[in-house]
């Protein structure tokens, strides 16, 4: 018969119909009136042949739904990316190979709801000689016979059932939680997980393994997990050589090092200056430390290795294992972590070296693991020759200034042969490049005329240096200008040809209400910026007199005697004004300042008092209303100053910035585009700019009214005279003393002394 010509009866290779001859599918596709449609009719299976409901596996595979209940939706779209995960095993007959006659192999199956497509797959498993990976890939799966004309469908899946793919048959063990969700919503009950049989393939195999021991290890230690946990951690001692009992014998100031990772010792000598030892400074290479040395080790000695678990006489004809690990070896003869601590002496290869001090993170290690408290460093040791040889070396001595170049200069052509130029603080001038505190002084003169002078002194704090400045005034007789460089200006009375470095002006020496002498010229500090102010406020540890804990302790003690009498006395002075649509007691700050002045005389300056108005300000946190037209003009006026012309380039780069065209943008973008198209406004201008341009309730600013103020030719302002803007703006003009008011209430409460004489007075 044709159905055995030479074919094997293997899934795949047998017909359903062993006549047919056509094969072809039918077409999708029609053409009327020279118009491709979709065929409407229904269409015939292979070769032609009519499907019907009892010939195709399509109308005789059962329905997971009802009628009329099915997914509204094809499968490949309402199921996409969804996969329903079976594991089972299978059983592998293996004859009489090692004595095993079947091995159990897992499998993971993968159902496919959007096309109702299989795939098996084994999971990897160490050792067992299988190559594991996918065992059936992803198809339609044929049902075995007398069904092979239908495919493995949904319905055949689920836990305790067996399933035949292809030539072998699947046991269903389980299933993952979204399969069991799914298979429960489709009204298919779904059994509990049933243990796995075990594989009497890898019982054999692990108990191969358990047995495979080494009877002779290697002699090897350990080292590893303590250089894993000890990694790059020393622990640093000071310690020190006497060494005087020698003819030419001095004190060796050491550094010894203590590795943890591998117990070694490391020990630097610090020489120092001009000692006459010429060295590398290396005390002892990186190495093991023994307690005690006779004789060095001959080349080629064994390490000797210690016996475990002897059975049988002797070790020749019975059994017996090296100590691979090191148990029974002992470091007794070296120096350990244990051996080490403040006032130990240590003997390195005969020198006797006395520990004296340590670092911190050698204190913090040997307070975890020893429980140490006292780390009491030992002084009366130096390796300086002064201390201990009188007369050998004596401190030299520099010679007077001579008035040329620098202090440091003089120094460094002194101490070398070769002179080097004199280091600066490179991480000072890196944190305060650009920052100046800028203090406005008058002169204090016999000249009549020199009273009315105003100068500008900078402090700048990268290298301590200062500048004045003079500001012109009209008609007054001075032209202005640059009145001392800038450079470092040492304090009076020092006497600038000696041999010691002289004193000079530091950020503490001014202040409001100080009078300084810079160069024979006597000033007086009459006021401050807001970033001098600020700074000193911030770094308020260094600036006592800006600290105001200590202002409002000084107050405290000064008012206690006389509290409710002296407040009472002036409460004159005290008004209540709405300020935010809350009413507030406040105080001017020359009633202020003329209280305090009259409490604590001259123990309080003008920086104490300005620093009390500045934080217990009543001020109201709404912005100064501006003249619209008047800032108009201004700005107008330094763009016609500046020849600024770059309006369609502002606009190409805002396009850039926003490509959607937003109408409104944020202050805060404002400023950027300004920096960015170096737009030449002064940022208190722009400030004030954005104060006066139209904005919406979220804050935005009018993108159309912000260029209506860059283009001068658009709408013309009225013009003005010109102004200087560093000098009108933001010039020592921060801080007006004038017209402030502090918050009189919160400067009592802070205070507190209502609170302290009530607690008494109980």
């Amino acid at each position: 018969m044709l159905r055995c010509s030479g074919l094997p009866f293997l899934p795949g290779n047998t017909f359903q119909d062993i006549g047919r001859s056509k094969f072809h599918k039918s077409h999708h596709f029609d053409q009327r009136n020279q118009v491709c449609i979709l065929v409407d009719a229904k269409r015939p299976g292979i070769g032609g042949t009519p499907l019907l409901a009892t010939d195709s596996p399509e109308y005789t595979l059962p329905s997971l739904y009802p009628p009329h209940y099915g997914p509204s939706k094809p499968g490949w779209l309402e199921y996409d990316r969804q996969v329903l995960c079976f594991y089972g095993y299978f059983q592998e007959s293996l004859g009489s190979v090692d004595r095993i006659p079947y091995q159990i192999r897992n499998v993971r199956i993968l159902y496919y709801l959007e096309d109702d497509t299989m795939q098996v797959s084994e999971p990897r498993t160490l050792n067992s000689g299988i190559p594991q990976g996918c065992l059936v890939t992803r198809q339609r799966i044929p049902r075995p016979p007398p069904y092979d004309s239908e495919f493995t469908s949904l319905l055949d899946l689920n836990i305790e059932h067996t399933v035949q793919l292809f030539d072998r048959v699947y046991t269903i063990t389980g299933c993952d939680d979204f399969t069991r969700r799914f298979l429960n919503r489709l009204g298919v009950a779904v059994p509990g997980a049933v243990e796995q049989p075990k594989d009497p393939a890898t019982e054999v195999r692990r108990q191969q393994d358990s047995a495979k021991m080494a009877r002779r290890p290697a002699y090897k230690i350990d080292t590893l997990g303590k250089f894993l946990q000890y990694d790059r951690k020393v622990l640093r001692f000071k310690g020190v050589w006497d060494d005087r009992g020698s003819v030419f014998g001095d004190v060796h100031e050491l550094d010894v090092l203590y590795h943890l990772s591998d117990d070694t010792f490391e020990i630097k000598e610090k020489l120092p200056v001009n000692s006459g030892r010429d060295s590398n400074g290396m005390f002892l290479r990186r190495g093991r430390l023994p307690k005690t040395f006779d004789h060095l080790p001959s080349m080629g000695a064994s390490t000797p290795v210690t016996v475990l678990n002897v059975v049988g006489g002797g070790l020749q004809g019975g059994r017996y294992l090296n100590d691979s690990v090191g148990i029974g070896k002992s470091d007794g003869n070296y120096y350990r972590d244990a051996d080490l601590r403040i006032g130990a002496r240590i003997n390195v290869y005969g020198r006797m070296v006395l520990l004296t001090g340590c670092d911190r993170f050698t204190e913090n290690y040997y307070r975890e693991t020893y429980g140490l408290e006292d780390f009491t460093p030992i002084y009366g040791y130096s390796a300086s020759r002064e201390q201990f040889v009188a007369g050998r070396r004596m401190e030299r001595e520099l010679p007077p200034f001579n008035g040329w170049g620098t202090h440091e200069d003089s120094e460094g052509n002194c101490l070398m042969l070769e002179p080097k130029a004199p280091k600066i603080n490179f991480r000072k001038f890196v944190v305060y490049d650009r920052c100046s505190l800028r203090f406005g002084a008058r002169m204090i003169s016999n000249v009549r005329e020199n009273n009315d002078r105003f100068f500008v002194i900078n402090y700048y704090l990268s290298d301590d240096t200062i500048s004045v400045y003079e500001i012109p005034i009209r008609n007054s007789g001075f032209l202005g200008g640059e009145f001392i460089k800038r450079r470092k200006l040492f304090l009076p009375q020092q006497d600038p040809y000696s041999a010691e470095r002289p004193a000079c002006y530091g950020p503490q020496h001014f202040y409001l209400g100080a009078t300084v002498r810079l160069q024979d010229h006597l000033f007086h500090v009459t006021n401050a910026d807001i970033y001098a102010l600020r700074f000193m406020e911030q770094h308020c540890e260094e600036f006592p007199l800006s600290n105001l804990g200590k202002i409002v302790r000084k107050l405290r003690d000064a008012m206690a005697p006389q509290y409710k009498e002296y407040v009472a006395k002036h409460m004159a002075k005290i008004a209540q004004v709405k300020i935010d649509g809350r009413p507030v007691s406040t105080i001017t700050y020359e009633a202020l300042r003329e209280i305090l002045i009259e409490l604590l005389g001259d123990r309080i300056v003008d920086q104490e008092i300005v620093t009390l108005c500045r934080l217990f300000s009543a001020e109201s946190e709404q912005p100064e209303p501006c003249d619209r037209e008047l800032v108009r003009s201004a700005v107008h006026a330094e763009l016609n100053r500046a020849l600024w012309s770059d309006l369609d380039r502002t606009k190409e780069h805002i396009y850039h910035l926003e490509p959607t065209g937003a109408e409104w943008l944020a202050p805060q973008r404002i400023r950027t585009i300004v920096k960015a198209c170096k737009i030449p406004l002064d940022s208190a201008l722009v400030d004030k700019m954005l104060q006066v341009l139209n904005k919406n309730d979220q804050g935005s600013i009018s993108m159309e009214d912000f260029l209506t103020m860059l283009n001068p030719a658009a709408v013309p302002s009225k013009p003005i005279q010109p102004l200087n803007i560093k000098h009108d703006v933001c010039h020592f003009t921060p801080y007006r003393v004038t017209g402030k008011l502090v918050n009189w209430d919160e400067l009592l409460a802070h205070i507190d002394l209502e609170r302290t004489l009530t607690n008494q007075t109980s």
